[in-house]
């Protein structure tokens, strides 16, 4: 994979981005402190704007590293980010990512998030180079599963108590997508 960093993407509604210290209010307001969002998520509720800083403090410096990749979901219509998606863990030997993401309660149910994570799959199939793009989600967070789905996402399995979340050891179910799906289905 030739990695480019995060790179800004663009949509329709949305500008994906690069977080700056300045977010840090957004992240607290819009999602970070809200236990309905990170209910299904391996991170606790921040408990105020000082832990959103702290992890943006400690998340920025990553950027000069192009394997980095961890953007902010900025709603065009309010200028201002109102979720995350990112990459948490890749193999350049398989050419694999697994990404991850959530999006603030007030936002749920509109497209937004399939529409970020669509953007994500463009940039890495057609600009990184990468062959195979995979998520997993709690069963209890079916939703999710249709967000994956909604972006051609495959199911590939049902894993038994496979992770963890706020919810304690959870199973997981598993989507994927391959560059040779994604490039059939573009042309």
């Amino acid at each position: 994979m030739k990695h480019l960093g995060t790179k800004e993407l663009e949509t329709q509604r949305l500008v994906l981005r690069r977080f700056v210290i300045n977010d840090a209010e957004f992240m607290y307001n819009n999602w970070a402190n809200d236990d309905e969002v990170t209910k299904y998520l391996n991170w606790e509720s921040h408990k105020n704007i000082d832990c959103s800083r702290n992890l943006l403090e400690n998340l920025i410096p990553n950027y000069s590293n192009t394997n980095c990749y961890h953007w902010a979901i900025v709603l065009k219509e309010i200028n201002e980010p109102i979720g995350k998606i990112n990459i948490d863990r890749y193999s350049d030997g398989i050419k694999t990512v697994h990404f991850g993401y959530c999006i603030g309660k007030k936002w749920w149910n509109k497209g937004i998030t399939t529409e970020a994570v669509t953007a994500v799959i463009k940039f890495f199939f057609e600009e990184i180079g990468a062959n195979r793009i995979e998520s997993d989600y709690d069963p209890n967070n079916k939703y999710s599963g249709k967000v994956m789905e909604k972006c051609g996402m495959k199911y590939e399995g049902y894993m038994r108590q496979s992770d963890y979340n706020n919810q304690g050891i959870v199973d997981t179910i598993v989507y994927g997508i391959l560059a040779e799906d994604y490039f059939r289905k573009k042309n």
